[in-house]
């Protein structure tokens, strides 16, 4: 029964996948900043500002290879940010009792913190690694860096919706979008019973593209943060 409702979801969100890209050919989306421009005869070598999550604007970078795709959900495991969402929602869940439903006791916490870790490294595989290699989208995040605080959370948050491919071209963001949605099916092949539902799918579905948002959020306001308290400690030496 859970092979047969894991291929009924791997096949719907096939069929998402090869239906998205058509319909965003249709709708007019807004250009993100084009802080790169290609060059030719570069070197394969990869760049540092490659393996960054967040392009700045103005900052020339290259579109990443095949190959740099493919690296890049490694790159990011081994972030701290990765690893302070993968101990929240398991600790959020162990507080709550929610989904994946392991109990409340110590060694459901370590049953829940492996679920985490193997849920976030397959939405960074599909959404930032093996989606964006085929579909030639860029995963990484494309920083406003100006304006009001208001208008760049909005931004932020609606990039989980609005992508780019590799020419800078705004798309649809299938590669998020339909990446979180395979990962979330695949918790079906190893949450417990309970847990194991079509409801928990989109649930989790939903709260990941949230979470996506809030890792924009994160990327488009700390360096500004970042900077001030650097500026802040240099003024009071």
């Amino acid at each position: 029964m859970l092979s047969t409702l894991t291929c009924f979801y791997a096949g719907l969100i096939t069929l998402a996948l090869a239906s998205i890209p058509a319909l965003a050919q249709q709708v007019h989306l807004p250009d993100a900043p084009k802080p790169y421009t290609t060059v030719s005869n570069t070197s394969p070598r990869i760049k540092k500002s490659g393996w960054s999550n967040a392009v700045q604007p103005g900052e020339k970078s290259q579109p990443l290879s095949i190959k740099e795709k493919l690296l890049f959900p490694i790159h990011e495991e081994l972030l701290p940010l990765s690893w302070f969402s993968t101990f929240f929602s398991s600790g959020w869940e162990q507080l709550t009792d929610s989904d994946p439903r392991y109990g409340v006791d110590s060694g459901a916490y370590g049953q829940r913190l492996g679920a985490a870790v193997v849920r976030g490294f397959n939405m960074r595989v599909f959404s930032d690694g093996a989606l964006p290699a085929l579909l030639h989208e860029d995963p990484r995040y494309y920083r406003k860096a100006h304006g009001s605080i208001v208008h760049r959370g909005l931004y932020a948050a609606l990039r989980v919706f609005v992508g780019q491919r590799d020419s800078g071209v705004s798309v649809f963001n299938t590669s998020v979008v339909v990446g979180h949605g395979m990962a979330s099916a695949l918790t079906m092949a190893y949450y417990p019973d309970k847990s194991s539902n079509t409801a928990v799918v989109f649930k989790t579905w939903g709260f990941s593209l949230l979470g996506e948002a809030g890792g924009n959020l994160w990327l488009e306001f700390w360096p500004d943060a970042h900077e001030r308290l650097f500026r802040r400690h240099h003024s009071d030496e």
